[in-house]
This record gives structure tokens, C-alpha cells and sequence, in this order.
């Protein structure tokens, strides 16, 4: 049997541009700013790379900090 390794960092392809993130969350019915997407980063301490002078960040991190967000507000 395999052991599944635990990896610390997103794989590439679930890296996102936060201005891309925010376009895509326009459609579910609560859209938020950049600036939020910027302190749901800082307040987990998500895993951020800048490439070519943008900041990607794991979509899925962003998904689920964009759910508890929701729940909040209900």
C-alpha cells in the first residue's frame, strides 16, 4: 500500500490570481473585493506567490474562506 505524502504547498494548478479569484466569486451571488480576498490571506496565513507583479494563491484556500465568510453574514 502507498503512503500519501502531505504536501505544505498548493499544487500549481489550484494557484490563482487574486484579481482572476474575484472575477470568478462575482458569479455565486457574493462577490467580494480584492482587498478582501488580500486579508483572508493575511488573517489564515495562506501560502502566496508573486509572479510577473501578481499575488496567486491557492483557489481552494480561497473557497473555503470565501464559505465561512458566507456563513457569517447569514
Amino acid at each position: 500500500m502507498a503512503m500519501q505524502t502531505i504536501n505544505p504547498y498548493p499544487v500549481a494548478s489550484d494557484m490563482t490570481a487574486l484579481e482572476d479569484i474575484r472575477d470568478q466569486l462575482k458569479d455565486t451571488g457574493h462577490p467580494v473585493t480584492t482587498n478582501l480576498i488580500k486579508q483572508w490571506v493575511r488573517e489564515q496565513d495562506l501560502y502566496v506567490e508573486r509572479y510577473r507583479h501578481k499575488l496567486y494563491v491557492s483557489y481552494s484556500d480561497i473557497l473555503m474562506a470565501h464559505q465561512e465568510y458566507v456563513a457569517s453574514q447569514n
